[in-house]
């Protein structure tokens, strides 16, 4: 029997599947950090979670994803959409997860579960998406492409070496600055050592160190084994540059 739950009241209106599946279809409106979370509660959490459980999984900070509802619901307000203010009653800011989710207290722990319409609307898109060939692209104008994906951090990997409208664009990009595909940590490329066009796509997660501006999702290229040492335990906590200072320093002590 499904346990009954004590979902925290809140005033927002309710849209449906078709309305949040035009929504999804905006140009620069969900954040893609959002659409992270939404894709890893429904396909990792069976539809809920806490922002800390869901960053347990991604590797991101928790408190990216309450700013990502924020950007989203500013952006689709942006394109005409009505969002009803959800004011808080104490602090008198606006409270924005209720847009997006039911929410209720488990185990000392906020859960968001996802909104039975959107969750509808999220799982149509992600298919439309999938069946055309067509990834989801983020703000092509400024040339950052960015998509959904699996999210545990290796499976994040491994449909980024699937998703040929990511990684071709972004060899082809690397092609035309370089002139040809090699690893940017340790410069080794398959084509020399193989004669293979081969090379791996590094999906960048977002770094906060301090009051760092935080990094948005990005593709380097990188060979297998440099890959799998920036995803280890001594580098997957730390900014990308740390590593590529590092490789090149031992760059250097090799060639000497």
């Amino acid at each position: 029997m499904k346990e009954a739950l004590n979902y925290y009241p809140t005033n927002v209106q309710s849209f449906t599947v078709d309305e949040w599946f035009a929504m999804l279809q905006e140009d620069n409106c969900f954040s893609p950090i959002l659409m992270e979370a939404i894709y890893t509660l429904m396909f990792e959490m069976d539809g809920s979670g806490s922002a800390k459980q869901i960053s347990e999984i991604t590797g991101r900070p928790y408190q990216t994803y309450n700013r990502s509802m924020v950007e989203t619901v500013k952006n689709l307000r942006n394109k005409g959409y009505i969002f009803v203010e959800d004011i808080r009653k104490r602090s008198k800011k606006e409270r924005y997860w209720s847009h997006f989710y039911n929410g209720y207290y488990k185990d000392k722990l906020f859960i968001w579960e996802i909104k039975d319409s959107l969750h509808t609307a999220f799982t149509k898109f992600i298919s439309e998406n999938e069946e055309s060939g067509f990834s989801i692209v983020y703000n092509e104008k400024t040339n950052k492409v960015e998509a959904v994906e699996g999210i545990r951090r290796q499976r994040i990997h491994y449909q980024v070496e699937r998703n040929s409208v990511i990684v071709n664009y972004a060899k082809r990009e690397f092609v035309k600055k370089n002139g040809s595909l090699f690893c940017e940590a340790c410069n080794f490329s398959f084509k020399k050592s193989y004669g293979i066009d081969f090379i791996e796509g590094h999906h960048v997660l977002p770094l906060y160190m301090g009051e760092r501006i935080t990094k948005g999702i990005d593709l380097m290229m990188l060979c297998a084994n440099c890959h799998r040492a920036v995803h280890s335990k001594k580098w997957n906590d730390k900014p990308v540059d740390c590593f590529l200072d590092y490789m090149k320093k031992q760059m250097i002590k090799t060639n000497f």
